[in-house]
């Protein structure tokens, strides 16, 4: 026996990890190419998959929707807010008193109208699961709405801001703000809790600074009752924010801690939106996250399943340098797409048969725990999001405009927030879950921040941090029980 070969039999033999399987077995939820070109013919020339008729049988999940359970009702409402535009929103209301027998059972909430917002690119539908636990709130109303420029609300064309000042950074987000605030006016909101997911979080934070106010009426409430962020991007200083030299009292944040904050390069590990699957995530055997680790390192964290296998030395060598030039070639090419303002969903929109193929990529793995449960749930959200994502590209384009390359927000939160919501008395709720992927570190430090100053002026502290177990960045998704549970008890303090 050669050398070679007795080195080669006192190594354990390796089969390969079988690219369609999970590691523990499970099979990677299969979508066919067959089923994606069924799909792009349906969704191109069937009447049966307008976005009015793909929206309502996704809801018509609902106990309440679209007939009415007795003590709430639903329905789908486009508002207009001029300039030809209009905002989508599915609207909830609870009609039971306070006094009745089932609502003495809940915890009654001061709370009559809870506004959500979603994230990026995404729509009200992925609040689906927590439609029912919140409208089971005695006498509240529910407004889940689809922002400018996505979902199912017109979607103009985006205008060619610039974004290289603080003025031009606020250009974009009063595009948003702006609507959030003329919808609101138009359906006569004029006090309720603010609920913001990811980038609609960041949002939620930046109308708040803008638009929250007294109300001329007797309450004198502030419009905003309280707010809530779920996992919501750009909180955290960089070396590249445009408000680094902002300063601060040292009853918020040390000058020495603010300028480490100022001199690092944080990346948000954005990618595992894609390779994170929802099953691993809600068994609790996905992995943790870290908030301080690089965007390469979330994509090592949340690919297991994707393994390559074992290669001899000499070609392991040869796949390395070669992974390397890759790695540099992405590391160039994908922060000047992102300076460009390339979206990826443009992409898309040209694959034609191919649209709900790639699109699958997502679906079946942020929803894996319900492709085999229940098909015919799958399939409706699937459909769902593939109107959403092939609908013309519009609110999508501001993202590289208010975020830089990395996910970090070009006018941090931490560097805008605090002094402002403790001068406001805005009490706030920062949620995050155990498995996100977004910077929890950011988020804690905000709430020390806003406490700190609320410590400094004899206040009561306003705001809190949370963590939802066996939760990633949906945490609301992935853990809506425990979600609605932390939520419900903010709203009742």
């Amino acid at each position: 026996m050669s050398a070679t070969e007795s080195k080669k039999s006192d190594q354990p033999s390796q089969s390969p990890k079988p690219t369609n399987e999970f590691e523990d077995g499970r099979k990677v939820p299969p979508y066919a190419w067959k089923q994606s070109v069924r799909d792009w013919w349906n969704q191109s020339w069937s009447k049966k998959y307008s976005d009015g008729i793909v929206e309502t049988r996704l809801l018509s999940f609902l106990p309440f929707f679209p007939e009415s359970d007795g003590r709430r009702t639903a329905k789908l409402i486009d508002t207009d807010i001029g300039d030809g535009n209009y905002i989508h929103e599915f609207y909830i209301e609870n009609s039971e008193k306070p006094e009745s027998e089932n609502a003495k059972a809940l915890t009654a909430s001061p709370v009559k109208d809870i506004v959500l917002i979603h994230g990026y690119a995404a729509s009200l539908g992925l609040f689906f699961d927590n439609f029912d636990r919140l409208s089971s709130i005695p006498g509240v109303r529910v407004h889940a709405i689809d922002m400018l420029g996505f979902g199912f609300s017109s979607r103009p064309d985006y205008p060619n801001f610039k974004h290289g000042t603080v003025a031009e950074i606020r250009q974009n987000e009063d595009w948003f703000l702006d609507s959030i605030e003329e919808w609101r006016k138009r359906r006569g909101i004029e006090n309720f809790v603010l609920v913001g997911h990811s980038f609609g979080g960041y949002l939620s934070c930046a109308y708040a600074m803008k638009y929250n106010q007294r109300n001329n009426n007797e309450s004198n409430q502030s419009m905003i009752q309280k707010l809530v962020l779920l996992s919501p991007v750009g909180v955290e200083r960089h070396e590249n924010s445009l408000l680094k030299d902002t300063e601060h009292p040292p009853s918020q944040v040390s000058s020495s801690e603010c300028l480490a904050e100022n001199s690092s390069q944080p990346r948000v590990s954005i990618s595992r939106e894609i390779t994170s699957n929802q099953e691993d995530i809600v068994t609790g055997s996905g992995s943790q996250s870290g908030s301080s680790g690089t965007l390469n390192d979330g994509i090592a964290n949340n690919t297991t399943h994707l393994d390559k296998p074992e290669t001899p030395t000499g070609e392991a060598d040869n796949a390395d340098e070669a992974d390397k030039k890759s790695k540099s070639f992405r590391s160039k090419i994908v922060p000047w797409l992102w300076e460009k303002h390339v979206s990826p969903f443009s992409i898309m929109r040209k694959a034609g048969p191919a649209r709900s193929k790639i699109i699958s990529g997502w679906t079946t793995h942020r929803f894996s725990h319900i492709f085999y449960t229940n098909p015919e749930k799958f399939q409706c959200i699937h459909d769902y999001f593939y109107r959403i994502f092939n609908a013309a590209g519009s609110g999508e384009y501001a993202i590289t405009r208010v975020l830089g390359y990395g996910a970090l927000a070009r006018l941090p939160l931490l560097d805008r927030c605090p002094e402002k919501f403790v001068k406001m008395n805005l009490p706030t709720l920062w949620l995050y879950g155990d498995k996100d992927w977004m910077n929890k570190d950011a988020g804690e430090e905000m709430t020390k921040e806003i406490n700190g100053l609320c410590k400094a002026e004899s206040k009561p502290e306003l705001a809190e941090f949370g963590i939802i177990n066996n939760a990633g960045h949906h945490l609301y998704l992935d853990n809506p029980d425990e979600f609605a549970d932390t939520l419900i008890g903010f709203l009742n303090k």
